[in-house]
């Protein structure tokens, strides 16, 4: 059972789908998502895939969690699955009531860190307990799992002791994420663009993480260097951004898609411009495996996942991203194919969906008790 806050768009939410999809090809995986509140994005995907999806309709605030920890509570109590893992601070501590009051044992409980340094001044006073809570009963679950080595480190120095910590870094479909030839053609065509206008891509919600405004100021400085440039913003509000107008006629802020593995395959380069927050960004990998080069703020495991196919900067630095985009467009068109190659390689060899898969289902099986704890199942 896979238990997380709500499945609107977001990382974690696209790998517990991802995840959920995938095993629920196996007649003797049963797979079981509860969202405590609705089903957002990612649900019709989860029924779509054979799973169970049971959407609990819970308030948001601290009103409507008493009522959602007893609706948890009769689920657990009826379904007893084998293993349970909760995703992100809200479900963690959520889980973690529910289990031990439904009377299963936490033995079975892994809780699912997705994030890296936290600004926890951004989010509200809830979130901000919760956090305490968890870092004071972060050894009652059998095993805390991170998707990034900088996720572990910084939940570590803010007090997180856990009996047993795995690794479970995000895999990525390579089927689904593919270089397209058609998707270039097409997507400017639907954006009215110039085949000669480079296309800068990130993917991300509006959010105070993202640091939507380093990125302008990025884009306005390539602008200013006379590099013929055009921003593209895919994300939930991101509609909604005040983008400065010096350069909107150079942005396309299209908000909250769901053909975005047609559309990524189209960008000369993808970018993230966090700079907090991310462990393991999913929009690095998707774009890398599409044979799209990627430049990334220097957070949580960026720059492990990018290798020399990329390039990493520091964080809020406008000066240092745009230098890194000319750099990256000024490569000749053989330097340009070789990167390009070089990035989904990586993913291919090191991150895909199979390798992240065999890694849950190690965990799943050991919180189940049909195996020992294994700490070759989660190499570094």
């Amino acid at each position: 059972m896979h238990i997380i806050n709500e499945l609107d768009a977001g990382g974690a939410e696209r790998v517990l789908a991802r995840i959920v999809a995938y095993n629920s090809k196996t007649p003797d995986l049963n797979q079981i998502a509860v969202s405590l509140m609705d089903e957002g994005v990612y649900g019709p995907d989860i029924r779509a895939a054979g799973a169970e999806l049971h959407c609990l309709g819970m308030r948001r605030g601290v009103a409507g969690v008493p009522n959602g920890i007893l609706r948890l509570v009769r689920l657990l109590r009826n379904k007893r699955p084998d293993a349970v893992i909760s995703w992100l601070y809200h479900a963690d501590f959520m889980a973690t009531l529910a289990v031990a009051l439904s009377g299963m044992g936490l033995r079975r409980l892994a809780w699912n860190i997705r994030c890296a340094e936290m600004d926890l001044k951004q989010y509200g006073r809830s979130t901000r307990l919760i956090f305490r809570f968890l870092c004071m009963m972060s050894s009652a679950p059998a095993v805390v799992a991170a998707n990034s080595h900088a996720g572990k480190k910084y939940h570590q120095k803010c007090g997180y002791h856990p009996k047993r910590w795995v690794f479970l870094p995000n895999g990525f479909d390579c089927d689904e994420w593919q270089p397209d030839a058609q998707a270039r053609t097409a997507f400017r065509s639907e954006l009215q663009i110039s085949d000669q206008t480079a296309l800068i891509g990130m993917v991300a919600r509006r959010d105070p993480a993202k640091d939507h405004d380093t990125l302008f100021q990025a884009i306005n400085i390539c602008k200013q260097r006379n590099r013929d440039v055009h921003l593209v913003l895919i994300g939930h509000d991101t509609e909604t951004l005040p983008v400065p107008a010096a350069i909107k006629k150079n942005v396309s802020a299209l908000g909250l898609r769901r053909d975005v593995a047609k559309i990524v395959p189209a960008f000369d380069l993808a970018v993230l411009s966090s700079s907090f927050g991310e462990g393991f960004p999913n929009v690095i990998g998707e774009a890398m495996a599409c044979g799209v080069p990627a430049i990334g703020n220097d957070v949580g495991d960026v720059a492990d996942i990018l290798g020399d196919t990329g390039k990493t900067v520091a964080l809020a630095a406008p000066m240092e991203m745009a230098d890194a985009i000319c750099q990256l467009l000024d490569e000749s068109n053989a330097a340009k194919l070789a990167r390009r190659t070089a990035a989904r390689r990586r993913i291919v060899d090191h991150y895909s969906l199979q390798s992240m898969n065999t890694r849950y289902l190690a965990l799943w099986k050991t919180l189940a008790g049909e195996q020992e704890f294994r700490s070759s199942d989660f190499p570094d």
